[in-house]
């Protein structure tokens, strides 16, 4: 079980990121929120090869 909590996007209420709707306003929450544990990992992910890639090509076409 995860202790991670996610505002809602309309109220701001504190809500579990496993929640389909706001405890408050019962909004229905999306699926990919930007507070969440997967998209932060999937974004860290994404930026993380993108500066090894970055930097391996930088240190092959750089003139020694």
């Amino acid at each position: 079980m995860s202790n991670c909590k996610v505002p809602c996007l309309y109220c701001t209420t504190e809500n579990e990121d496993t929640a389909k709707t706001c405890s408050n306003c019962g909004m229905e929450l999306p699926d990919s929120h930007p507070h969440s544990g997967d998209y932060r990992r999937k974004r860290f992910k994404w930026g993380f090869w993108f500066t090894v890639i970055f930097c391996l090509v930088m240190m092959a076409y750089l003139p020694r």
